[in-house]
């Protein structure tokens, strides 16, 4: 099925407008999936200003469109300077890599690691992750 071609040229003037883009579920404040949460505070890490798109209103057109744009289906997707990065997984590689904070232009942060993932509980409230002994 091919993808709206209003909604494509929404999702590309988007990408075109924003240097930094996050294709997620719910938003920032909000994440609804741990992924999703993951880039969000990978983002933050880096101190980087960005667009964000909750794809949950309307993620199966959405899924259609980025497929056409980038053969990509799955959400979180990162763009930068209108190029996709990638999903969760690339984007924790390239943040512990420091190719994170050189696509973006910023300085590595001293510990730079992928945040802890939380616990979701039914209902949609958020666990930190136990405390580790040291």
């Amino acid at each position: 099925m091919a993808a709206d071609p209003q909604l494509k040229q929404q999702v590309e003037k988007a990408i075109a407008e924003n240097p930094v883009l996050l294709f997620m579920k719910g938003t920032p404040d909000a994440p609804r999936c741990g992924f999703s949460m993951r880039v969000v505070g990978m983002l933050e890490q880096v101190g980087i200003d960005y667009g964000a798109i909750d794809v949950l209103p309307a993620l199966q057109p959405l899924r259609e469109v980025t497929a056409e744009l980038s053969d990509w289906q799955t959400f979180p997707q990162l763009y930068v300077n209108g190029e996709l990065v990638g999903g969760c997984d690339i984007v924790e590689e390239l943040l512990e890599s420091g190719e994170l904070a050189e696509l973006l232009g910023v300085e590595q942060p001293a510990e730079a690691a992928a945040p802890a993932p939380q616990r979701i509980l039914p209902g949609g409230s958020q666990l930190s992750p136990p405390m580790q002994p040291e």
